[in-house]
């Protein structure tokens, strides 16, 4: 487990827990309110998130997922048990999630997941006010097809959809190239190069970082039909 603080000393503090049982970053965002927080993609290992709560003395009242693979959402469902959080996610990743414990299977990773009880985000309802914030759901299909970026203030939860170095592809069930091109795409013009990317994967960098220094992620922009790989979800 790895546990870092990212954000500015003027805002409310963004808590990095690297899971260990299928590496991934999981945030846990101060909400301003005191003593709560909201957390972002909760891997399968649910242990050193509750740790990091204890230790900072912050209960969780939601739980927002980028997307559903296992290892954003796989501890989901044990704090909408323990703490009562709503689980939120993009719902055309409904069907994603459903598929994780068959997905363990055949990674060969011997744990199974319980499904939380999802409030499914649409195309009509793309704001979710938690606490104090308000953060917002950007639909960006490619990597699974419901995959989004979560605004929250200057920062964005990328999931696997955009990383500061490489690129977000599985060969998975459900997966799209053009559509995952498309989104990135999409992404760089709307956004500011000054915004904060916290991928669910590796570090965490500024947009503009990632325009110039990503060279994998400017080869699969600018090459049709590239066919890459990364060794996660």
């Amino acid at each position: 487990m790895t546990v870092a603080r990212v954000a500015p000393a003027d805002t409310p503090p963004v808590w990095t827990v690297t899971n260990g049982v299928f590496p991934s970053n999981c945030y846990v965002c101060e909400t301003g309110a005191f003593g709560t927080c909201f957390i972002v993609d909760p891997g399968l290992d649910p242990a050193p998130i509750e740790a990091l709560l204890a230790l900072r003395g912050l209960e969780p009242v939601a739980v927002v997922c980028t997307h559903g693979h296992f290892d954003h959402a796989g501890s989901a469902a044990h704090f909408q048990q323990r703490h009562g959080c709503p689980v939120y996610l993009f719902g055309a990743d409904l069907k994603t999630l459903r598929s994780s414990n068959f997905l363990l299977m055949a990674f060969k990773i011997p744990v199974r997941m319980q499904m939380p009880d999802v409030t499914a985000i649409g195309e009509g309802q793309l704001v979710v006010t938690i606490g104090e914030c308000r953060i917002r759901f950007h639909p960006a299909p490619g990597h699974t097809p419901g995959s989004c970026l979560v605004e929250h203030g200057n920062t964005l939860f990328t999931g696997d959809t955009i990383y500061s170095r490489g690129v977000g592809l599985s060969r998975l069930p459900g997966e799209n190239t053009e559509q995952l091109r498309r989104s990135i795409l999409d992404a760089w013009n709307i956004f500011p190069d000054g915004m904060l990317v916290r991928p669910g994967h590796g570090e965490s960098c500024t947009l503009g970082e990632i325009k110039r220094e990503n060279q994998v992620l400017l080869r699969f922009l600018g090459a049709p039909g590239i066919t890459l790989s990364a060794p996660w979800l």
